[in-house]
C-alpha cells in the first residue's frame, strides 16, 4: 500500500470516527438489555467454550440465532469494564472505524484511488448505519461486514494476480468461518465471490487449464465444507435452522411465502430509500405504518419494478461498468437472506440488516464518481466532487444527530413514536418503557393505541394483559386474554392470570372452565396452580370437595411409596 493509499484510508477512518464517537456515552438500549445487560451467560470469562453450544438469545426469550463469536466478545468487554456500557460502545466505534477502512481497502482492489476513497468515505458516514454503531448488539453486523469486505478484497487481489494460492485460500476461509460465527448472514460470501468472478475479475483462463480448474474446484469445495460444518453445528444448538423467530405479523396472520413477498414488494421502495438517501430513519417498522396487502395491489408495482430493474441493470452493466454491476449484485445477494423472500425473518424491515448491503451501494457510487471524473469535462468533475463533499457533510451531520436517539431507552422510544406514529410496536414499546417508571396512565394510553392499530400480535396482547393483571385491572386483562386465546388457542402464557382475574371478578364458573381448558396446554409446573384454581372455583360454586385420601400405615410398617399426591 502506497503512502497516498494509507493517507486515504486514514481519512476514511477519521470520517467513521466522527460519525460514531458521540455514541461513547450511550447506555444499553433496546435488545442490549436482554442480550448483554441481563444475560448472565456473557458476564464472565469462565466457560467461554460453552458459548459455542448456546443460542445467541437466551432460551427464555426464544433462543434465536447462533453467534458465539459475538457472545465471546461481549464476555470480554463485560469483564474488562465490569459491565460498563462505554466499553461496549468503544468496541462499536473501533469496529466501525475498522470496517470503513476495510471497505476502502476492498474498493481499492477494483476501483482507482478516487473512486475507492469515495466509496469508503460514503460508507463511513452513511446514516442508516447508526442503528448498528449506536446499539451494542450491532457488533454482529459490524463483524460480518468487516469479514466480508476483507475476504472479498483479498480474494479479488489474489485472483487478479493469478489463481488463488493455498495461503490466500486459508485467509479467505478463516474470514468466512469468523463471519459465520458472528452472524448467519455471512453465508452469502461464496455467492459474492462468484459475482466477483463474473464482473470485476472475469478471468476464464482456468477453463483451459486442468490444474487451475482443479484448484478452483478445491477452493469451492472448501467454502462449501465450511458452510456445511457451520450449519451442522448450528443445527445441534437450535432447531430453527434459519436462525429467526418469525415476526409476529407473519405468524398470527398466517402469512405464507407469497403473502410475505407481496408485503415486501410494498416495502422495497422504503428499503431503496434507506440505502440510497436515508432521510427518515426508525428503530422499528410495523403495521399500520407498514401496509399489509390483501392479494395483489397496485402498491406492489414499484417494489416489483425496482427488484427487476436492479437485477436487469446488474446484467446490463457487466461489460460497461463491472464494478457497478458487482456493487448491484452485492446489494441483491447480501439483502436476500433478510428480505423475507426466502424465509420469514424476525422483522419486516430493519435498518441494522442494511449495513452490509450498503457496501454494494457505495461501490456503485464509487464507480459512478470515477466515471464522471474520467469521461467528462472539468466543470462536471468539479460538480461531482462538490456533490460528494456535500453528501459527506450531510451524512456526517445526520449520523451525529441520529446517534443521540440511541442514548437510552427513554429517548429511543419517545423518538420511535415520532418516527412511526402509526406503528403499533412503537406505541407498545413506549408503553412498556413508561410503565417501568410507573406512569400507568401514559402506559395504558400507549397500549390502547397499539391494540387499536394492530390487535393480532398475541405476544404483545399477552404482555399487556400481564401488566393489567399486576396492576389489579382484571376486566381489561380478561378481555385481552380471551382475545389472545381466540387468535392462538394453544399458547401457555397468561393462563393462570386469566383464571385468577375471572375469579377476582366473581365469575367462578368461567374461571373453572378456563382453568380446565388451560390444563390442556400448560406444563406440569403451571398445572398445579390451575388445579388449585379449579378447587377454589368448586368451593365458591358450592360443589362438593372430595378430600384426598391420606394413607397411614400400621405401626412398624414403612410404606414403599407415599400415597400423598
Amino acid at each position: 500500500m502506497t503512502r497516498r493509499e494509507r493517507l486515504a484510508m486514514a481519512t476514511v477512518a477519521l470520517l467513521a470516527l466522527l460519525a460514531t464517537v458521540t455514541s461513547l456515552g450511550h447506555d444499553f438500549t433496546f435488545d442490549d438489555i436482554y442480550v448483554v445487560r441481563n444475560n448472565a451467560r456473557v458476564h464472565a470469562l469462565t466457560g467461554l467454550w460453552k458459548l459455542f453450544g448456546q443460542t445467541y438469545w437466551p432460551p427464555q426469550l426464544g433462543g434465536d440465532g447462533y453467534r458465539p463469536l459475538v457472545m465471546t466478545l461481549f464476555s470480554v468487554q463485560w469483564v474488562l469494564g465490569n459491565g460498563a456500557p462505554w466499553v461496549f460502545h468503544l468496541g462499536n466505534i473501533l469496529m466501525a472505524v475498522a470496517t470503513a477502512a476495510a471497505v476502502y481497502w476492498c474498493a481499492r482492489a477494483i476501483l482507482p484511488e478516487a473512486g475507492a476513497w469515495a466509496a469508503g468515505a460514503l460508507f463511513a458516514v452513511h446514516p442508516v448505519h447508526v442503528e448498528v454503531t449506536g446499539n451494542v448488539v450491532g457488533q454482529s453486523e459490524l463483524l460480518v461486514a468487516l469479514c466480508l469486505a476483507l475476504a472479498v478484497g483479498h480474494y479479488v487481489r489474489s485472483r487478479r494476480a493469478g489463481m488463488i494460492g493455498l495461503r490466500d485460500a486459508v485467509i479467505v476461509l478463516v474470514l468466512f468461518a469468523l463471519g459465520l460465527l458472528a452472524k448467519e448472514h455471512a453465508i452469502v460470501l461464496p455467492a459474492l465471490l462468484v459475482a466477483a468472478e463474473f464482473t470485476v475479475i472475469d478471468d476464464r483462463s482456468w477453463r483451459g487449464s486442468p490444474r487451475v480448474a482443479r484448484q478452483a474446484r478445491l477452493f469451492g469445495l472448501s467454502l462449501a465444507l465450511v458452510a456445511v460444518v457451520y450449519l451442522y453445528v448450528r443445527s445441534l444448538v437450535q432447531t430453527n435452522l434459519t436462525g429467526f423467530v418469525p415476526f409476529p405479523v407473519f405468524v398470527f396472520l398466517k402469512m405464507n411465502a407469497l403473502d410475505r413477498a407481496a408485503l415486501m414488494m410494498t416495502e422495497i421502495p422504503r428499503v431503496a430509500q434507506l440505502l440510497v438517501f436515508p432521510t427518515r430513519l426508525s428503530a422499528d417498522y410495523s403495521p399500520a405504518e407498514v401496509h399489509i396487502p390483501q392479494g395483489f395491489e397496485a402498491l406492489e408495482l414499484p417494489g416489483i419494478i425496482i427488484c427487476l430493474g436492479v437485477v436487469a441493470l446488474a446484467f446490463a452493466l457487466r461489460r460497461r461498468s463491472p464494478v457497478a454491476s458487482f456493487g448491484l449484485w452485492w446489494v441483491v445477494l447480501s439483502y436476500l437472506p433478510v428480505s423475507n423472500l426466502l424465509v420469514a425473518a424476525g422483522f419486516i424491515v430493519a435498518e441494522r440488516t442494511l449495513f452490509t448491503p450498503t457496501i454494494g451501494v457505495v461501490l456503485v457510487a464509487g464507480a459512478a464518481f470515477e466515471w464522471l471524473r474520467s469521461h467528462h469535462t472539468v466543470r462536471l468533475r468539479q460538480l461531482a466532487t462538490a456533490a460528494l463533499g456535500l453528501l459527506l457533510v450531510l451524512g456526517t451531520a445526520r449520523s451525529i444527530d441520529r446517534q443521540r436517539v440511541w442514548k437510552n431507552n427513554d429517548i429511543l422510544f419517545d423518538q420511535l413514536v415520532k418516527d412511526q406514529p402509526n406503528g403499533y410496536r412503537a406505541h407498545f414499546l413506549r408503553g412498556r418503557q413508561v410503565g417501568s417508571h410507573t406512569e400507568l396512565r401514559q402506559t395504558e394510553m400507549e397500549y390502547k393505541r397499539a391494540i387499536r392499530l394492530f390487535p393480532y400480535d398475541v405476544s404483545m396482547t399477552l404482555v399487556i394483559a400481564s401488566d393489567y393483571h399486576r396492576a389489579g385491572l382484571c376486566a381489561p386483562a380478561v378481555a385481552l386474554l380471551r382475545w389472545s386465546y381466540a387468535v392462538l388457542e394453544y399458547t401457555q402464557d397468561g393462563r393462570y392470570q386469566y383464571v385468577d382475574c375471572l375469579a377476582k371478578l366473581g365469575r367462578w364458573q368461567e374461571s373453572r372452565e378456563a382453568a380446565l381448558d388451560g390444563l390442556r396446554w400448560v406444563d406440569a409446573r403451571q398445572s398445579r396452580g390451575l388445579r388449585r384454581q379449579v378447587a377454589s372455583a368448586d368451593s365458591a360454586l358450592g360443589r362438593r370437595q372430595w378430600p384426598r385420601p391420606v394413607y397411614r400405615p400400621a405401626v412398624g410398617i414403612v410404606p414403599v411409596v407415599s400415597q400423598n399426591p
